[in-house]
């Protein structure tokens, strides 16, 4: 899974849509892609993560989100220069329906997806059992950064503000 991964990422020219439910490790797990901002600074990169709200956690949704950024760009992100994030707000509803951003994907230069069960962790990528395609298809490919684009456009997915 790691190979895939870090292929897809440190091959791309133009655009990485990633999106992932978990990440342990953020220097570690960003590093690849961080590097490839810094070498291609054409390189258009969007993230998709995930923010978890913790089983009784009555913290307002606002002052999650400025934790998880604050965090995430002082400690997780180990580049200089800075992607795009989006997150799912419906995952820090109090008294929603809730719902989270699962997706685990990387597409690559709208050219190559990997659809995977892994995570961005150390176990996901070099231990766990798991399962992912790569399908280097242009028309898939767009279909799947399209999709993710259009929960963007819709406003379903926010950006998470930098600190």
């Amino acid at each position: 899974t790691r190979r895939v991964y870090e292929e897809l990422l440190g091959s791309a020219k133009h655009s990485i849509l990633a999106s992932t439910y978990a990440f342990f490790d953020g220097p570690k797990a960003f590093e690849v892609l961080a590097r490839r901002m810094e070498t291609t600074p054409a390189l258009s990169v969007t993230l998709l993560l995930n923010i978890q709200r913790r089983r009784g956690d009555t913290t307002s949704s606002e002052q999650l989100v400025r934790n998880f950024a604050d965090h995430f760009w002082k400690t997780d992100w180990p580049g200089s220069v800075h992607p795009t994030v989006y997150f799912d707000p419906r995952a820090l509803d109090l008294e929603g329906p809730g719902g989270v951003l699962h997706a685990k994907a990387v597409v690559a230069d709208d050219e190559a997806v990997f659809i995977t069960s892994a995570n961005l962790t150390e176990a996901a990528l070099d231990r766990n059992i798991e399962l992912g395609v790569l399908i280097r298809d242009r028309a898939f490919a767009l279909t799947i950064g399209g999709y993710f684009r259009e929960l963007i456009d819709r406003n379903w997915l926010k950006p998470l503000p930098m600190t």
